[in-house]
């Protein structure tokens, strides 16, 4: 049972890596090889040591066969032991390493020397208790057997309290649902973990070298192993493993398949994006010049026209709507070739408060009835193109707002700041009819459009996501619980906020009413 949890914790930790190869999925692969390891080495040396009821072997070893198969290998109680010490002092420290890594407490931050001092009581220990150094230390020293013992599970049951207490403040910090239910999945998984760890980290190496010592401090071994378990109490064990383990695994297993399916979106839209790519440019430039030439040719026609009799003020209205048709034509390939053509951004300090006026200020010019409400913690600065990085935030706008006409009552779209920990998060929302669930894998798609073809070409969206990826930030999107949509731009954290008189945010709105 253990052993299968173990492999099962393992094999999912691998898939972790091979979708996300980062620092985050080896440290995670290394936390489940070390428990792998330490599950292993320990069921050896129950099943050698013996003396345990049956329901106790069952469980652990499922039949009577593979009990004796895993009690007749042949290896010395030295290499036993020191495979046990591998996996416990080993996972405690991926565990705190892991915590150290999601955790955005400032102080943790800025002292990275604290994450390699971690790494002395394990190497001290590891080296303590290899075999010969081990027992030449307890043959001349015969008190450092029990303080050993001590001063190890001291130091293994408080890296495990204070990785998971940082798991739970840092989860406890974010103040963002979005970031909360993704963030949720690692904590379970690592939580779950760390619970199965400290069920069997009792189990001393010390007492394995020493298999034959008669001394009550060598034989107790793994605790709830010393006591003939009830049939509630060992309900209550099995119980436990099963759901650290079924938690541990399908947080895990939930995550793998969350990035790989980002990921893979991702991808689908780079090769999509890259075939449209090719013949775009050609498209634009041959469409422009004819509707360049479309202008020179309604000018002539209206010039000639204006000299004749009949009917002017109807060939006058003609003209006017080929004139605003070409207009339009003009301004969507413009759009597009900006899309596709190679852009560089320059990044330097911009206040929110300045893309707020400008992003609002474009959208006056297309909506002047518009309603918008602005939550903006104007003295935050991140480093944008303010060119760029407005024309985004326009854009969601835009379509929030295009989203929320003629949907019940017209209520402002919302332009907020949030300061999440690394993060700054700028959300636009609406409150229209939400995305569909068919839609959310194609919106960013270019071409893609759920709205009138003759007025959107579907390149906003992926406009958009362009220009916040040449800002090192992502763009996610979900529906809200009590309505509408939320657009999410996630930008890395510039500085430090200047709280303004108060605490509070500034509020603008604008609109044929007031909020």
């Amino acid at each position: 049972m253990l052993l299968l949890l173990a492999v099962g914790l393992l094999i999912g930790s691998i898939l972790v890596l091979c979708v996300k190869k980062n620092l985050e999925s080896l440290l995670l692969v290394g936390l489940c090889l070390s428990l792998t390891v330490y599950f292993v080495g320990l069921m050896v040396f129950i099943a050698k040591k013996g003396g345990l009821s049956q329901e106790v072997m069952n469980f652990l070893f499922f039949n009577q066969k593979i009990r004796i198969w895993v009690q007749y290998r042949f290896i010395t109680l030295g290499q036993l032991g020191y495979i046990v010490a591998l996996g416990r002092y080993l996972f405690p420290l991926f565990l705190l390493e892991m915590a150290f890594q999601y955790s955005m407490l400032s102080a943790l931050r800025k002292a990275p020397l604290v994450r390699k001092l971690v790494l002395v009581l394990p190497a001290v220990s590891l080296v303590l208790y290899y075999p010969s150094v081990y027992r030449s230390l307890v043959i001349r020293f015969p008190v450092f057997k029990d303080i050993l013992v001590q001063f190890s599970y001291i130091w293994v049951m408080c890296y495990v309290a204070l990785a998971v207490g940082l798991l739970v403040v840092e989860y406890c910090s974010t103040t963002m649902h979005f970031s909360r239910r993704k963030f949720l999945p690692i904590v379970i998984s690592l939580v779950a973990l760390a619970t199965l760890y400290v069920i069997y980290c009792g189990q001393d190496p010390g007492q394995i070298y020493r298999f034959y010592s008669y001394d009550y401090t060598w034989i107790k071994g793994v605790g709830y192993l010393q006591f003939a378990l009830s049939i509630g109490g060992y309900m209550v064990l099995v119980a436990v493993n099963l759901v650290c383990g079924i938690l541990g695994l399908g947080s895990m297993l939930r995550y793998t398949q969350t990035s790989f399916a980002s990921d893979r979106d991702e991808v689908v839209l780079e090769r999509k994006f890259d075939v449209a790519r090719s013949g775009a440019s050609v498209f634009v430039h041959s469409i422009k010049n004819q509707l360049l030439a479309n202008r020179v040719l309604y000018k002539r026609i209206r010039a000639e026209l204006q000299k004749e009799e009949p009917d002017l003020d109807k060939v006058r209205g003609y003209a006017d709507s080929l004139c605003d048709n070409n207009e339009l034509l003009i301004g969507r390939s413009e759009e597009l070739y900006r899309t596709v053509k190679a852009k560089s951004v320059r990044l330097v300090p911009v206040s929110l408060g300045r893309l707020e006026e400008i992003t609002l200020d474009r959208f006056r010019k297309k909506y002047p009835d518009g309603r918008v409400r602005a939550l903006m913690d104007r003295e935050v600065q991140v480093l944008a193109d303010e060119n760029y990085l407005s024309e985004a935030l326009y854009n969601l706008l835009t379509n929030a707002w295009e989203a929320t006409i003629g949907y019940e009552e017209t209520r402002p779209v919302e332009l907020v700041s949030h300061q999440e920990r690394l993060y700054t998060v700028l959300e636009v929302k609406d409150h229209g009819p939400g995305i569909k669930t068919g839609e959310f894998k194609h919106i960013f798609e270019p071409f893609y459009s759920s709205k009138n073809s003759n007025f959107n070409w579907g390149m906003g969206l992926y406009h958009v996501r362009t220009i916040v990826r040449s800002h090192l930030g992502s763009l996610r999107v979900e529906n809200r619980p009590e309505g509408g949509a939320s657009f999410f731009i996630l930008l890395p954290r510039y500085g430090t906020v200047q709280p303004r008189q108060g605490g509070k945010k500034h509020d603008t709105h604008f609109g044929r009413r007031g909020l």
